[in-house]
């Protein structure tokens, strides 16, 4: 019984932070690289359907200055699905689209432990493991579950691959426009030949939302996205 009272004390926390989160999170960053600057928005809708939780995840980013020559066009990104209490998001649709091409999407298909790649007109399955997240929902995720401690492993995929990661998780002060934010930070550990480094800080008092992302693209080029705004919605003033 002493073991399952700290786990039913976690079931509970993690039900009062997501019960503490408005219906809407907009989120503004500007983005540098070494060849240019950019801006992101990033929009997290929460909604109550048939007694569950789901959630739905919007990002658009898009390039100025020189680097618009060479990244035409806005990036777009989006993911749904479910929000289980204790285990955080739960994907089962992702896309990614990038200028005029066509978007490219993947399923989740957790009834048949599937996930099914989408692009080009062509269509790839795999096994899907348990707690997988694309990479939208993997900045969102410890919203909805424990803070991670020391070091995490997740399965993630983008629009193309899905692979195990290794994080270490440290934590770090961070200077932002909106002020000093205290942060958790993960930090991909890179294996021989890894050229895509990831970093992800987490606001403690952002109810562990991201405010910086340092990522590496398909093209080899860097791009660290810093917070500038939050604003929090509440229902009444939410657009559906």
């Amino acid at each position: 019984m002493k073991f399952l009272f700290p786990i039913i004390l976690f079931w509970i926390s993690s039900i009062t932070c997501a019960a503490d989160l408005p219906e809407r999170i907009d989120i503004d960053y500007v983005l540098n690289g070494l060849i240019g600057q950019g801006k992101a928005h990033e929009t997290l809708l929460i909604q109550n359907q048939n007694g569950a939780q789901h959630y739905t995840l919007s990002s658009e980013i898009s390039a100025s200055g020189f680097l618009k020559l060479i990244k035409r066009g806005s990036i777009l990104r989006h993911s749904e699905g479910m929000i289980i209490p204790g285990e955080g998001m739960k994907p089962l649709h992702f896309s990614d689209q990038r200028g005029g091409k066509p978007a490219r999407t993947v399923e989740f298909d957790w009834g048949k432990e599937r996930i099914i790649y989408r692009r080009k007109g062509r269509e790839m399955i795999e096994n899907l493991p348990k707690g997988t997240l694309d990479e939208l929902s993997l900045a969102y995720h410890f919203i909805f579950t424990a803070h991670p401690k020391q070091t995490l492993t997740i399965y993630e995929t983008d629009y193309r691959v899905l692979r195990p990661v290794h994080y270490a998780v440290t934590h770090e002060t961070l200077d932002t426009p909106m002020g000093k934010l205290a942060t958790i930070v993960l930090t991909k550990q890179q294996e021989p030949g890894d050229a895509f480094r990831k970093k992800i800080w987490l606001a403690t008092d952002h109810h562990m939302l991201p405010v910086r992302i340092i990522s590496t693209e398909k093209s080899g080029m860097e791009v660290d996205q810093l917070v500038t705004k939050i604003d929090y919605k509440s229902p009444a003033s939410s657009t559906q």
